[in-house]
């Protein structure tokens, strides 16, 4: 077979290549190319060769040669860290047909799954541990002891508080995962961020921080999922509160962009920052930057992975800058109109 004359069709694989019977390549299909690319794609060619050259991908083939069945092959490759690259070699007549996968994102996906379970057990674990040893410690004699009884009692409800809150938040993902059309409308900003600041004003004066809430009026309406879009800032701004010292600042700030199509949406504190070493991983399901503080207010680490779903699911864009000790800003840019032809969806 000549190489021009090579055209299985790739949809079906990463990238497939040929090899005549000296292990030359005659064809191969972009795909080849494309699966072990980052930027620039010429990376892929160089790759392509290191792969062909690797041990056991020689020694696939040679068993495909010999048995004349498909033989499979995984690698980690020095050459390209960090990443699971599969072979797989079929004898056809004369020639060695290889498709090349680049399965690193299902590795990735598989261990994200195993950690979400692991994570959403310890965090179930850890509040029914603490109901448990209350009720026992009732039962044992405390009941019988006025104050004890009250500090016990207190505990279970708080703890069942807190299971309540995580399973509500274990709901919201899972809504997300199942990607439900969301509840488009045309509203004013001003009005929601209003209710935003009623929302949480009790809460930011009980923290001794001032809440400032800007929109203008002559904010342009927004096509969004009104009560997502809430869960949101709500979600931002209470996080604000919650990790900005009394005396601190925490503002909303809310405009128009200049190029007449999106507006943005900003929370600003005052408060104690994310160190650069975390903020690569704040949207991640469950992690926390300052894990014994959120087991004090409450938080198990899903509001702004939710956060940053909801923001892509309307189109938009959330970014994140921070300084120890300083504050944090949350900028959050959302189209005015929805694409055309594009249902958002979570």
């Amino acid at each position: 077979m000549a190489k021009e004359e090579f055209s299985l069709k790739p949809r079906l694989y990463d990238g497939i290549v040929v090899l005549d019977d000296a292990n030359k390549v005659v064809g191969q299909t972009r795909g080849a190319i494309q699966s072990l690319s980052d930027m620039p794609i010429e990376d892929g060619a160089e790759r392509l060769e290191k792969l062909l050259a690797e041990p056991q991908v020689q020694a696939v083939i040679a068993e495909a040669k010999a048995k004349g069945e498909s033989q499979t092959v995984e690698l980690l490759p020095e050459w390209w860290p960090e990443r699971t690259v599969a072979v797989t070699a079929l004898r056809e007549g004369n020639q060695t047909i290889l498709s090349v996968h680049d399965w690193t994102h299902i590795y990735k996906l598989g261990s994200m799954q195993q950690d979400f379970v692991a994570n959403v057990s310890h965090e179930l674990r850890t509040p029914l541990t603490a109901i448990r040893m209350a009720a026992e410690s009732l039962q044992m004699g405390a009941m019988r002891d006025d104050r004890m009884r009250a500090k016990f009692l207190n505990n279970i409800q708080g703890e069942a508080d807190r299971l309540t809150r995580l399973v509500n938040e274990l709901l919201t993902v899972a809504n997300l995962m199942g990607r439900p059309v969301l509840h488009m409308s045309r509203f004013e900003l001003q009005g929601l961020a209003d209710e935003v600041e009623s929302t949480l004003l009790h809460h930011a004066k009980l923290a001794n921080v001032n809440l400032v809430i800007k929109c203008p009026e002559d904010m342009p309406a927004i096509e969004a999922d009104r009560d997502r879009l809430q869960q949101v800032l709500i979600n931002l701004v209470d996080n604000a509160i919650k990790f900005t010292p009394a005396s601190g600042a925490v503002t909303l700030d809310v405009s128009p962009n200049d190029d007449g199509r999106t507006v943005l949406c900003k929370v600003i504190d005052s408060g104690i920052g994310i160190p650069p070493i975390d903020l690569p991983r704040i949207f991640e399901r469950f992690y926390r930057v300052d894990k014994a503080r959120s087991r004090v207010t409450g938080g198990v680490g899903l509001g702004l992975s939710i956060v940053k779903d909801i923001i892509e699911a309307h189109h938009g864009k959330i970014v994140v800058t921070s300084e120890v000790n300083k504050g944090t800003t949350f900028n959050i840019t959302l189209p005015i109109k929805q694409p055309a032809g594009e249902p958002a969806v979570v």
